[in-house]
Formats: structure tokens, sequence, C-alpha cells
């Protein structure tokens, strides 16, 4: 049995019903040509419309035999694979049922159409779009230029999930624990897996920045990224913004562009300014609730298997996102907020800290005192910076902003 075969047809026409192959041709799994035929349609003595796609003249053909007497080594072959790949694979599978094929005997992989677009949160979209993301180039509308581009751009949907393994190519730079790209193209490729740049983009997006140390939306570029990821779809960025060099989660800088966050609905729209308007996004579920701490209660129907339903939560430091807005997250999630650190406490999140505020050593008075109460035994206080906040409110909090709407 042969592990997989890709398969491809070129026919004089879109509908199985009435249009016939002009060209087939089949490769397996380590890209040797089993079939690479031209077929003489047995109908059809014009296909115009077609032959501007697919380039196949009447000359091509008209020698060849037709493809009903290629079809059973086509189903011998077909049928002794592990998997049977086809772009589109709907398109395929109509043509070999026109055909008189039992299709529903073949074992189908997943279509690499589909699978590109649940993995890049996006319409489905054509071999050459699909292939050009991953920088595989060939000559489309040729079946076997077809098959073997669909074959390498299947390898790389099924290889692992793409974010970590674009991650892993960037190189190391100055900041710790950062890594950056030295290729547009890897940058461009990049930003596009995170949802901050359209599909469709040549170069790379303007983005924005709106947070604790501007006034009022400032342009800012991706510059960075720590690896090892958050997750196998989130990451922490740095980026600089007026002047400055900040860590932040690539879901809320997704959400100042103003698009939607959800992995499931993602769709890579061009990103746009901030409008001062009602905010939307993972959460905006609490976005609009009051986010003095003093009035925050914390969310009883949340899911207790969460860290943090329970539990005594504290803040101190700087965020990348408002301090209520962060303390509305925790209370979604069960937590009680509170103003203070104390034996009670059991979660301090801790953000940047100003060292004209804080002094050289870089920790708060909250912070201190944590580590004091930890190390003599008095309290048990887990202290989580902000990337590891932002990590358990990318698993947990999705969930319960959904049943809080």
């Amino acid at each position: 049995m042969t592990e997989l075969i890709v398969l491809d047809f070129e026919t004089t026409g879109l509908d199985a019903s009435v249009d016939e192959v002009l060209q087939v041709s089949m490769v397996d799994q380590d890209g040797a040509v089993l079939m690479n035929e031209y077929c003489a349609p047995e109908r059809h003595s014009d296909w115009a419309a077609a032959r501007k796609v697919n380039g196949i003249t009447r000359e091509m053909v008209e020698d060849k035999p037709p493809f009903r007497t290629l079809l059973p080594r086509v189903v011998q072959l077909l049928a002794a694979a592990g998997k049977v790949v086809a772009y589109n694979v709907e398109f395929e599978r109509g043509f070999l049922a026109a055909y008189g094929v039992d299709v529903g005997q073949l074992r189908w992989a997943e279509d690499p159409m589909q699978l590109f677009a649940d993995r890049l949160g996006g319409q489905r979209r054509t071999l050459s779009a699909a292939a050009g993301f991953f920088g595989i180039e060939f000559a489309a509308h040729d079946a076997l230029e077809d098959v073997r581009a669909t074959l390498a751009l299947y390898r790389e949907l099924t290889a692992g999930p793409l974010l970590p393994r674009q991650m892993e190519r960037g190189i190391k730079i100055v900041d710790a624990g950062c890594r950056a790209f030295s290729e547009e193209a890897d940058w461009l490729r990049f930003l596009k897996l995170l949802g901050l740049c359209p599909m469709t983009a040549k170069v790379r997006k303007p983005l924005v920045y709106s947070g604790l140390y501007t006034d009022a939306p400032v342009p800012c570029e991706v510059v960075g990224y720590e690896y090892p990821p958050l997750s196998d779809s989130s990451a922490v960025l740095l980026i600089e913004a007026a002047g400055r060099r900040l860590r932040i989660c690539e879901g809320y800088l997704r959400e100042m562009q103003g698009a939607s966050s959800a992995r499931t609905e993602r769709r890579t729209a061009a990103p746009t300014k901030p409008s001062g308007g009602k905010k939307s996004g993972r959460f905006a579920a609490f976005a609009a609730k009051r986010t003095d701490p003093k009035t925050l209660v914390p969310n009883l129907d949340a899911d207790p298997q969460n860290p943090l339903f329970g539990k005594n939560v504290v803040f101190t430091g700087d965020l990348s996102i408002p301090r209520g807005q962060a303390a509305a997250a925790a209370a979604l999630l069960g937590a009680s907020v509170k103003s203070g650190v104390s034996k009670k406490t059991d979660f301090l999140i801790v953000g940047k800290q100003e060292a004209a505020l804080v002094g050289a050593d870089g920790h708060s008075g909250k912070e201190l005192k944590a580590r004091q109460l930890n190390e003599t035994g008095a309290a048990q206080i887990t202290i989580l910076d902000e990337p590891s906040y932002l990590a358990l409110l990318e698993q947990w909090g999705n969930s319960e902003n959904k049943n809080s709407k």
C-alpha cells in the first residue's frame, strides 16, 4: 500500500456532470510521479474558457487516450493508497464519481484547502495563495505542478502547529528571551499567523498601540517575540511604541487594531485605528463594567476548575492592559480582587515596575511583603508575572466571556 497519493485533474470546465478530464497527475508521499497523462475528451471539441486557465490545447491531447481508458489504473493506484489528498477535494471527487467511481471506498485525507482555512482562521483560498504563504513556488494549473505543490503544502499543514514552527525560525536578539526574524517574508508570515496582518498583504501593515504609556493611539512596530510561545496559538510580542519597548500579549495588541481576538472567529482584516467607541474582542464582556476593585464581584458561575476561582488576587505594577480591565478579568474567573497583600492573598500579579517608584531592586512593597510571607511560612502566595497571567487568561478567559454575554 502506498502511504499517500496526491491527485489533481485539469478539465474542460468545472461541471463534472458535463465536463471531461484533460490531464491527470498523481505523486506519492516522496514526490515520485505515479501518473502524468494528458487525455483526449470524448464529447468536447473546444474548451475556450478552461484553455485560458490551464493552457491545454486540442493539439496537446488529440492523440492521447480518453481518461476513461486510464480509469482502471487510476482507481487501482488510489485504492492502494493509505490517504488520497486533493486540493479542493470535492472537485476531484466529483469528477471521479461522474466517471462511475465509488469515491466513498477511497481513503480521503483532510482537504488541504480546508486545513489552510482552519489553521489561518480565514476563508478558503486558491492553491496559489495557500502555497504562496509558505513560499512554495510552482506553475499553477498544470496538474503535475499542482500535485507537487499540494504535497509540499500538505506537509506544512500537517507537520504541527504553525505558530511555534514559524517562531523557531527566528534568531536571538539583545533583549533577553526574545527572538526576531531577519527576512521580511518571515515577519509577514508571522503577523499573518497572529491575525495582525491580512492574508492578502504583500508588506506589513501599520499597527497602533493604545495603552498605559500614551495618551492616545500611536504607531507601533513588532520587533521581537518571546520564545517559547505562550501556547501553540499565542505569543508575547516585543513592540516599539512612543520611544518605548514593551512586551504585550498578541491578543491584546490585536484588540487594539479593532479586530476580534477569538481564535476560531478570526478574520485577517486590515488593522484599523481604534475609534474610541465600544470595545470589542475577548474582554468586551466586562469592558463596560465598573472596574474599581472595591466594586468588583466574583463571578460565581465561572468554571471552578480554573486556578483563580475562589482565590484572592492582588495586582502591582503597570500592565499592558489597564489595571481595572485586568482586575475585571480576574473577577470574571471567580476571583476576589484585593488592594493589599495579606496572609489571605493567593495570587500576586506583577507588572512592570518603575525604578523611580520602587527603587533600584525593582520590587514593589506588595511583592516584597508577599515574598516575606512566603519565606516565613505565613502564606503561600503564587507570584505571576504579566505573561503568565495573560497566558492564564488566554486559557480560561474566553469561555467565561462567552458565558457572560
